[in-house]
């Protein structure tokens, strides 16, 4: 296997103030790249892009707007054109916008956060990034999908809905990047340790993925070790969709 690194290479990592944006980061910059860092936290981004060093570039924004993926596409210009984009940002929209109801009783506006920061995000920055890549003839989209695409939530169901929908898209840019040398596949975790709460999700294994258990399989997924590999979705969750899950029906408000 070819020794992993990124020398001379520009990944767009969105979400990347905290949790496995943050340390994807550290780990592209440690193998050779620069980043370019998106978060709608500024103050978080700042601060963490200072202690990173100048190859991480903090540029402050919201993943809903379009406007926002051009801006980070522009800046990718001037530093010599995306070769990665790993889009982390996303969130389970019920705990996120603290909306603990079911589905039915959502407000629209938490239904809409859930599908346009964790759907509607990766669209607009691949839109937004792929056409650098394909001028260049080389890039790599790794998608963050989630097992409950395939589980589905009764109160975060958009959350589900938006992951799912990653797994049909990276079939889209795969055969749209193909012809260029652009080569698409969609990571999908189970429980993985950004917070405290994931550690009670039940695997095979019995814990949650730390972070490089996750983070690693993206590295390998954009490097030259995995230049055969495109359209297909990998799933890494220590054996969690093995588990028979039963469903619990939603208690009456």
């Amino acid at each position: 296997m070819k020794e992993i690194g990124f020398k001379g290479r520009l990944a767009v990592i969105t979400g990347a103030a905290s949790g496995m944006g943050l340390y994807a980061t550290k780990e592209f910059v440690r193998l050779g790249a620069k980043v370019i860092m998106c978060d709608v936290n500024a103050e978080a981004l700042a601060g963490a892009a200072a202690l990173i060093g100048p190859e991480a570039i903090p540029v402050a924004g919201d993943v809903r707007k379009y406007s926002y993926a051009e801006e980070v596409a522009r800046v990718a210009r001037e530093n010599g054109g995306a070769d990665y984009l790993i889009p982390f940002a996303g969130g389970f929209e019920a705990r996120v916008c603290k909306s603990n109801v079911p589905f039915y009783e959502q407000p629209i506006e938490v239904i809409d956060w859930g599908i346009d920061v964790n759907l509607k995000g990766a669209v607009y920055f691949s839109r937004a990034l792929m056409p650098q890549m394909v001028a260049k003839k080389y890039g790599v989209i790794v998608l963050v999908g989630s097992v409950t695409g395939f589980e589905g939530d009764g109160i975060g169901a958009m959350y589900g809905t938006a992951k799912s929908g990653l797994f049909n898209f990276v079939k889209g840019l795969a055969i749209a990047g193909a012809p260029h040398g652009v080569r698409a596949v969609c990571v999908t975790p189970g429980p993985v340790l950004t917070r405290p709460g994931m550690a009670g999700m039940p695997t095979l294994l019995g814990r949650a993925a730390e972070l490089p258990e996750l983070v690693d399989v993206i590295l390998f997924m954009c490097s030259d070790n995995a230049s055969f590999i495109t359209g297909s979705n990998h799933v890494v969750d220590g054996g969690r969709l093995c588990m028979y899950q039963p469903v619990q029906p939603l208690k009456q408000q």
